[in-house]
């Protein structure tokens, strides 16, 4: 029996995560959020010499030279640590990469520290968080911030920027689509998580028209995700 506190989670996508360019072209292309300023963004335009790292790094290689550390073992993954407990020498690393990660730590203070520990004096770093999105199990799913909320979690950083990566369009097609399986499940978990990603083709094209509000400062009251940008004092 699931555990009611800790919904199940999507085998499907997990399983998908074994053809790492077929999942990442099926989430940039139907995943329910459009997802910009993005950390291929922030390595071009924050470039600093050293050693870069992504954090939580799961299927993706982000480029040359980006070391990644995820928590489980994968192709892709060169060191498998816990965030919370990297085993990295302090102020040895130029830039990291936190990509839609933080969620799914249990000790996100204890992640945070790490961060600021591993971090070169004026080293950067570049954070992706949800703000108004359903749960997602990666194993499991534990916590959202609001913009205010990212200030307060990073208050021992300068923050550099902070902003929009998924706006309300995008939070409206992500409900849209676990709406819909909630509706046709019938109550039946099993049911559920298929319907959800079927119901991503149906709905995908309505996250299209974020882009014309993406840069407005009222779509912080209502995005999907929020993304950002630190530097070590």
């Amino acid at each position: 029996m699931s555990n009611p506190t800790d919904p199940g989670q999507d085998s499907l996508r997990e399983r998908l995560k074994s053809l790492p360019l077929f999942y990442r072209t099926m989430t940039v292309v139907f995943g329910p959020a459009l997802l910009v300023f993005g950390p291929g963004w922030f390595l071009k335009k924050f470039p600093r010499p050293g050693r870069c790292l992504n954090l939580g790094a799961g299927v993706r290689r982000l480029g040359p030279g980006v070391e990644n550390i995820d928590i489980a073992p994968a192709p892709m993954v060169d060191i498998v640590a816990d965030i919370a407990n990297l085993p990295i020498p302090d102020a040895s690393v130029a830039r990291f990469v936190c990509d839609n990660v933080l969620e799914h730590v249990p000790d996100v203070p204890a992640a945070v520290r790490e961060m600021h520990r591993i971090l070169e004096p004026g080293g950067i770093g570049y954070v992706s968080t949800p703000f108004l999105y359903p749960f997602h199990a990666s194993p499991s799913d534990f916590h959202r911030w609001t913009a205010p909320g990212l200030r307060l979690l990073f208050k021992d950083f300068e923050m550099v920027a902070i902003g929009t990566r998924s706006g309300p369009f995008s939070t409206l097609n992500v409900w849209l689509c676990y709406t819909f399986a909630t509706l046709f499940c019938l109550g039946n978990e099993r049911l559920f998580w298929p319907l959800v990603n079927v119901s991503l083709f149906l709905f995908f094209p309505v996250k299209l028209l974020d882009l014309p509000f993406l840069l407005l400062p009222q779509s912080l009251h209502s995005a999907s995700v929020f993304y950002c940008v630190v530097r070590k004092k």
